[in-house]
C-alpha cells in the first residue's frame, strides 16, 4: 500500500508519497530470497568452471601424443620413406627393442609407456600444471576391428589420459599399414 499524506500550507495541498514499514520489511524479504536463489546457482557454476579447462587440457595432452606416435613408422619392418610392410615379415607383434625414448621409431615402441607427468614432443600444451595429470598408451593390432582380411594391417594406439581427480580419458586412432 501506498501511503498518502497530505500536508496544508496557505491553501495548497501537497501531498507525499511512500512506503509503510510493512512493505519495506516484505520487499527486503522478498529481494533476500531472490538472491539467495541467485547466490546459490552462481556459487555451483564457479565450482564447476575448471572442469572444461582440465577437460580441454586432458584432451590437448592425449592429441600431442597422437600426434608425436601417428609419425612414426608403422612397424619396425617398414621400409625408409613409408609403404607396406610384407604380411610376411609382419605377425603382429609388439616388438620394442629396448631403446629409450628419444630412439623411438615406430608405433610400437609406445607400448606400454606410463608417464607422469606427461612427456610432450612439441610445445602445443602449456606445461603448466602437468604434473597432476598421467597418460598410458597401449599399442595392439586391430586390423580385424577394421573389417581388414589380417589383423596385421592396422594397429590401434590408445592414449589415456588420467585427469587430476582421477578419471580417465581415452583417445584412440588407428595406423594402417601401408
Amino acid at each position: 500500500m501506498l501511503a498518502q499524506v497530505g500536508l496544508h500550507m496557505g491553501g495548497i495541498v501537497f501531498h507525499k508519497a511512500g512506503f509503510t514499514l510493512v512493505e519495506m520489511l516484505i520487499a527486503i524479504v522478498v529481494v533476500s530470497i531472490a538472491m539467495s536463489a541467485l547466490m546459490t546457482a552462481l556459487s555451483s557454476a564457479v565450482e564447476d568452471s575448471p572442469t572444461p579447462v582440465i577437460e580441454v587440457r586432458a584432451l590437448s595432452i592425449a592429441q600431442a601424443y597422437a600426434d608425436a606416435i601417428m609419425a612414426m613408422a608403422f612397424d619396425d619392418q617398414t621400409p625408409n620413406g613409408g609403404g607396406a610392410v610384407a604380411a610376411a615379415n609382419l605377425p603382429c607383434v609388439m616388438s620394442t627393442e629396448g631403446q629409450g625414448r628419444a630412439s623411438f621409431d615406430d608405433v610400437d615402441d609406445f607400448n606400454g609407456v606410463k608417464d607422469q607427468p606427461p612427456i610432450l614432443v612439441n610445445q602445443v600444451v602449456s606445461e603448466t600444471n602437468l604434473s597432476q595429470f598421467a597418460v598410458e598408451v597401449s599399442v595392439t593390432c586391430a586390423g580385424s576391428q577394421l573389417g581388414l582380411a589380417e589383423n596385421h594391417f592396422a594397429k590401434r594406439i590408445t592414449i589415456t589420459v588420467t585427469l587430476p581427480n582421477g578419471n580417465t580419458r581415452l583417445l584412440s586412432v588407428y595406423k594402417g599399414n601401408y
